[in-house]
């Protein structure tokens, strides 16, 4: 029996749109391209990963280990409205350079942020030794384990700067508005298709 004189109380639902190209469909996977970009909020510099290129208005355009140590950089995407799953080989493009030729490396890995903050590598950590003394783009190849982003939780690029005890400075640029692309970074994550 209808109710209130009525069959079409619940209609159909819209139909979604999704655009791919051919190799996306044969592969299974989309890769989505995200950057790596600083920005200010009441706590300081946060490093974020956005899916375009914003200027941040930082000076902060580089992130610097001096002498013998390790600096971590965390970039972060904001929080994921509907669950994907990561599926491949992530690809990494970055900028670093040394004062010391051979005491500075730098080391990639990507992650998921719980909604209860605890953090689940999906990939190991690559490291690039002996960076040089000018600065040098580094393209990594990060295979994912299979695993799919839940509502609410966050994607992390963690980027470190390593510097031995030769000592000098090293520089990780993260640019990305910069007319010079190789001072950016950027990372594309493959994302299952689901059909």
């Amino acid at each position: 029996m209808p109710i209130g004189g009525t069959t079409n109380l619940f209609p159909r639902r819209g139909e979604f749109i999704e655009t791919f190209d051919f190799s996306d469909i044969a592969s299974g996977l989309g890769f989505e391209a995200f950057w790596g970009t600083p920005s200010v909020d009441t706590g300081g510099i946060d490093y974020n990963l956005l899916p375009f290129q914003l200027h941040s208005g930082q000076a902060q355009t580089f992130t610097r280990q001096t002498e013998e140590g390790t600096t971590t950089v965390n970039f972060d995407s904001s929080t994921f409205n509907l669950p994907r799953t990561t599926k491949g080989i992530a690809y990494v493009s970055f900028s670093i350079d040394a004062s010391v030729a051979t005491a500075t490396s730098a080391s990639a890995q990507i992650a998921i942020i719980h909604e209860d903050l605890s953090v689940t590598n999906i990939s190991s950590a690559f490291e690039v030794p002996q960076i040089g003394t000018t600065p040098k783009v580094e393209l990594l190849a990060l295979p994912l384990t299979q695993t799919t982003i839940k509502k609410g939780e966050k994607l992390r690029l963690i980027m470190k700067i390593i510097v031995d005890a030769s000592g000098g400075n090293g520089e990780l640029f993260h640019d990305n508005t910069n007319s010079d692309s190789t001072l950016h970074l950027k990372v594309l994550i493959p994302f299952r298709i689901d059909m």
